[in-house]
């Protein structure tokens, strides 16, 4: 950790600590007085590394979700493996890649029958409970209480699906639960903390629709950032030469500002295109960036809602606290908006993490790779339940307590299924190095993530970058074969 390396020689008072830390996680069987640590997780939806103060963002402060990273450590390389909503929850909830869980698109079904760690959790003596997005379709499963959004719910006013009640389908019923959704959440979320069976540790997912589209920001936000000019962004107006956008840029009406296809940008976006391409994208990016960050205003101050709740009670004592988000997000980066792309701002997600005893508040883990597939095994790791053999994730549970170990991961695998417009692209990342793969536009992208971190120039096919992209793809194809892809054998 290269930022507080020194910080880990520890001295004689905080090995202690870090004893008892070790021992709140948990690795003995309950007990009548269970000790077990409580699991809060919180996710939010397309919430970016880029619009949080903790990792130096300078359009928005989120001093409420800080709060996590400050009293605990941050992570400045946590990576999704599909970077897209639905098929992101359900590897969350498996540690298994898309292809494995059967989840690989937005809009299929999850298959709820199978391991999950909300089940393994709840078998091993812990009171479960999931609280706002799901998105999965099937009825949740694994959980003492659910309460949901059906499909993508609504901001206002939304219906939410409880346990105890018939669940029909995954996208209609409920009853209304008046008032902004994002306070909604909070509030059901607390409520359950209050009425749960204090005698079992618990696991909380609570999981937001904020930030994600229609922009429908609560009552007190509504002209919050109205008078402000919001950075852009130093490649809002990427050409996007030699790369894969460049072909398909007027296609991608999920992924460019200029084009966006938020209904209720479309006034704006139709006076941006009069506007030209560079003026037109300006426009597009501080209109569309003010909507973005008003809801990310109202997710910081119920994540404090949560936080403060947990103070107040003395839940906090005994409580793990995980914040991230579903997928990452453009903020205007490549003049882009969504999702979905290998590149880093959406690859990349927020992870913090908070646990009591905690030797070094506000430590930073700027090298290790983590993946979304780890959050699984490191949750069942953090509450003494032993992992499954076949979860293709690994605990982080040793990161928190010392520097990333040599036998750490050195690359993560990436593969997003064609869907919404943007083509199927698989790849691997290591610490430097990034290689793409588009097979449906015969396109490969390299970028030196050192010298170029925005992925600017795409050096695959120059002479002397043969020998790493070879490497690469060796490496890729490596990766491809050990999380059992189904054509890993077909090659390039």
């Amino acid at each position: 950790m290269k930022p507080i390396a020194q910080c880990f020689t520890m001295p004689t008072c905080a090995v202690a600590a870090a004893a008892v830390f070790a021992l709140a996680l948990g690795t003995a069987a309950a007990t009548a007085a269970d000790r077990r640590p409580n699991i809060l997780l919180i996710m939010a939806d397309d919430h970016t590394q880029a619009a949080m103060s903790c990792y130096g963002s300078k359009t928005i402060q989120t001093p409420h979700i800080d709060r996590i990273g400050s009293s605990g450590q941050r992570f400045n390389h946590m990576v999704v493996t599909n970077a897209l909503c639905s098929p992101s929850r359900a590897v969350l909830l498996t540690g298994k890649y898309s292809h494995v869980n059967g989840f690989c698109r937005n809009g299929e079904r999850f298959d709820a029958s199978q391991q999950t760690f909300p089940k393994l959790m709840r078998q091993a003596g812990y009171e479960t409970g999931i609280v706002g997005k799901w998105h999965l379709w099937s009825q949740p499963t694994g959980f003492d209480y659910y309460c949901v959004m059906p499909d993508q719910g609504r901001y206002r006013d939304c219906p939410l699906k409880e346990s105890g009640h018939p669940w029909k389908d995954g996208k209609r019923g409920g009853r209304v639960f008046p008032g902004y959704l994002t306070d909604v959440i909070t509030d059901v979320a607390i409520d359950w903390l209050d009425s749960r069976n204090g005698d079992k540790p618990f696991l909380l997912m609570v999981h937001h629709k904020s930030p994600h589209g229609p922009h429908d920001p609560a009552p007190r936000h509504a002209t919050l950032f109205e008078n402000d000019q919001i950075p852009e962004p130093s490649t809002l107006l990427d050409d996007y030469a030699g790369r894969a956008p460049e072909s398909i840029a007027e296609q991608l009406r999920d992924s460019r500002l200029l084009i966006c296809r938020y209904p209720q940008y479309r006034a704006d976006v139709a006076a941006a295109q009069q506007m030209g391409r560079d003026e037109g994208t300006r426009h597009m990016h501080q209109t569309f960036m003010k909507g973005y960050l008003r809801l990310v205003s109202s997710l910081d101050e119920n994540v404090g809602r949560l936080l403060d709740y947990l103070d107040q009670s003395g839940l906090a004592e005994n409580t793990i606290v995980i914040y991230t988000s579903d997928n990452g997000f453009f903020n205007g980066e490549h003049g882009l908006y969504n999702k979905m792309w290998m590149y880093e701002p959406s690859l990349h997600v927020p992870l913090l993490v908070r646990w009591p005893g905690n030797p070094h508040p506000g430590a930073v883990n700027d090298d290790a790779l983590v993946s979304m597939l780890d959050v699984a095994p490191t949750i069942l790791d953090l509450a003494g339940v032993p992992i499954p053999e076949d979860l293709q994730g690994r605990s982080f549970k040793r990161l928190l307590t010392g520097p990333t170990p040599s036998d750490w991961r050195k690359s993560v695998y990436y593969h997003y299924y064609a869907q919404a417009g943007l083509p199927e692209n698989y790849g691997v990342r290591t610490s430097r190095y990034k290689l793409i793969r588009y097979p449906d536009l015969d396109l490969w992208e390299l970028f030196d993530l050192q010298s170029d971190p925005e992925e600017i120039r795409n050096l695959y096919g120059q002479e002397e970058y043969a020998e790493l992209s070879a490497q690469l793809k060796a490496e890729l194809h490596r990766l491809r074969r050990e999380y059992q892809e189904p054509d890993a054998e077909k090659g390039e």
